[in-house]
């Protein structure tokens, strides 16, 4: 073995690799394999402990941790583990060795159904007053039932930097843990609190997590739901902070402004705000100094105009503060709508967004629909090259009016937009390029596109649509279409659902054959034509199939629509 291999971090590294992997195409995922690291760590001495740093660095479920001791101890009634005996020296010598390699550790409220409190009562009792976590920098925590209370307390030390509570109500992990993070762990970076309904005014559980939140001064990231105007007045001044998500419900605007200093959340460069209305976001806003926002996420309740659209999208391009903005998240919250000429938004509203060249995501989740055709998708295509999201689809309710956009007018985002992994927009699918010999879209094709969000959009050849798609975005996973409430409603629902799915279908299986007649040709090239078809006879491998499916065919009764074909591709 080289002597490389036996440098720890050199093997941390390694089994890094090891431990998250790639899903192979069609579609790349991460996901981790565990019992490759486990493998490793009992192939050899020095692989033992870079390995098993590696495998216990994060654990979702403190079981975990507790079978990694003997039977004995534990027992698995239903679906919840109790332990039947008391702890020992050798056990904890066992829980204290995996332990002391976790950075990452989270309580969910499942552990409330999987491990009963005994469990917590035994391990809050260490043989000596040792820390238990010694490397702990994150845990994630929704137990809150009282006996679990004191071992919680010995994840709180100063090496802690994030923490996330699920769900922040009135009860124990509220009242007696959240107070002790300020000086238990002082130098907190990030935050996450938010729970499964509204916070009113005067709530104690807010109020606990608003003087939590006033002595942490080191912070840079904080997600959380409503907050009192002091606790906004405590993040405006804080250096550091970077990322923003909160509620403006709670909050005036009136006492924020009489009350804030000179220095008004210098460095913030992500805001996600939720708000009763685009004014109400939009005021807030303006009163942040930060020069690098590059991210907007706003959910208000109300309604906008296609016109006061283009005037707030008009002054974000002409504030020097948003130069570098590069996601545009909008959403309104109300799902039903009643829309007229003043909420149909055109590539004229979306023209002055233009101007920023960093752009990398869109979406707008509105009340007004969309008037585009294949000019205006082209228009954005050129403009904005680094897009990896845009989201126009509408999904609760899509576009209602007819769309112009067609497939062989998203070819310009397909082209010039090649890290574009997300599209959502209504299509006519009903027009088509002239069936023939050529290579669909002549020869564009875009590899990151993986989900195509379609709403209301309407569709009457499926085979001839999954052929389009197969060829211009080989690793399409996800086509969704006609799944909301509001759509179920709409006349032809079921029948261009269905047709949908069936290109989702198709369109993998067509790009597999795609994929085998480049890679058969590729080496036909190479290897010389008569080579190639001997060792293809010699390698092919075989598989029997218990069923044969049944070939997917063109929906019928399309007689509603009329099939289109045109004969120029962009």
């Amino acid at each position: 073995m080289h002597r490389c291999l036996t440098i720890d971090e050199i093997l941390t590294i390694i089994f890094q690799h090891a431990f998250i992997i790639l899903k192979p195409e069609p579609k790349s995922r991460e996901f981790r394999d565990r019992r490759t690291l486990a493998r490793l760590a009992r192939t050899c001495h020095y692989f033992l402990e870079p390995a098993l740093n590696v495998l216990y660095y994060e654990i979702n479920d403190p079981l975990w941790l507790i079978k990694c001791m003997p039977d004995d101890l534990w027992v698995v009634n239903g679906k919840q583990l109790s332990f039947r005996r008391a702890m020992q020296q050798s056990d904890w010598d066992i829980f204290l060795r995996y332990a002391r390699r976790v950075r990452s550790l989270e309580f969910d409220r499942q552990c409330i159904s999987t491990t009963d409190v005994n469990v917590y009562v035994a391990l809050a009792k260490p043989p000596s007053p040792i820390v238990i976590f010694p490397r702990l920098v994150h845990f994630r925590c929704g137990e809150y039932r009282p006996e679990a209370i004191p071992f919680l307390h010995h994840l709180l030390q100063p090496t802690v930097v994030h923490v996330d509570i699920d769900n922040l109500m009135a009860n124990s992990l509220t009242f007696s843990l959240l107070p002790l993070l300020p000086s238990r762990c002082p130098r907190i970076k990030q935050i996450m609190a938010f729970r499964n309904f509204v916070f009113q005014r005067g709530d104690r559980a807010l109020e606990t997590f608003s003087k939590v939140l006033c002595q942490l001064t080191e912070l840079q990231a904080l997600r959380c739901a409503e907050l009192p105007e002091e606790s906004v007045l405590h993040l405006s001044q804080l250096p550091n902070l970077k990322i923003l998500r909160m509620d403006l419900r709670l909050v005036s605007l009136d006492h924020l402004e009489s009350a804030f200093g000179r220095t008004r959340f210098p460095v913030l460069r992500e805001v996600l705000i939720s708000a009763p209305s685009m004014s109400h976001s939009l005021r807030f806003l303006k009163f942040i100094q930060s020069t690098s926002v590059d991210t907007i996420n706003l959910n208000v309740d109300d309604e906008t105009c296609a016109a006061d659209y283009n005037a707030i999208f008009t002054a974000w391009a002409s504030n020097p503060s948003y130069r570098n903005l590069s996601v545009v998240d909008i959403s309104e919250m109300q799902v039903w709508r009643d829309y007229d000429d003043k909420h149909i938004i055109d590539i004229t509203t979306l023209r002055p967004l233009f101007q920023l060249k960093h752009i990398t995501s869109l979406k707008l989740e509105t009340l007004c629909t969309f008037d585009l055709d294949n000019a205006a998708i082209k228009e954005i295509a050129m403009a904005w090259p680094h897009l990896e999201t845009l989201d126009l689809s509408i999904r609760e309710c899509g576009w209602e009016i007819p769309s112009k956009v067609t497939l062989p007018g998203l070819l310009p985002l397909l082209q010039h937009c090649p890290n574009l992994a997300l599209l959502g927009l209504v299509v006519d699918a009903t027009v088509l390029p002239i069936a023939s010999t050529r290579l669909p879209g002549a020869g564009v094709q875009n590899t990151s596109l993986e989900s195509l969000w379609l709403a209301d959009s309407k569709i009457t050849r499926p085979s001839l649509v999954a052929s389009f798609l197969s060829a211009v975005a080989p690793n399409m996973e996800q086509i969704v279409s006609w799944n909301t409430p509001l759509l179920s409603g709409r006349s032809g629902k079921d029948k261009y659902l269905k047709r949908w799915k069936e290109v989702e279908k198709l369109v993998r299986q067509f790009t597999l054959v795609r994929r085998q007649e480049r890679a058969w040709a590729g080496r036909w090239h190479r290897e010389g034509c008569q080579d190639v078809l001997f060792k293809e006879v010699e390698e092919e491998a075989v598989q029997v199939y218990d069923s044969e499916p049944e070939p997917p065919t063109d929906s019928e009764d399309d007689d509603e629509f009329e099939y289109c074909y045109i004969a120029d591709v962009f």
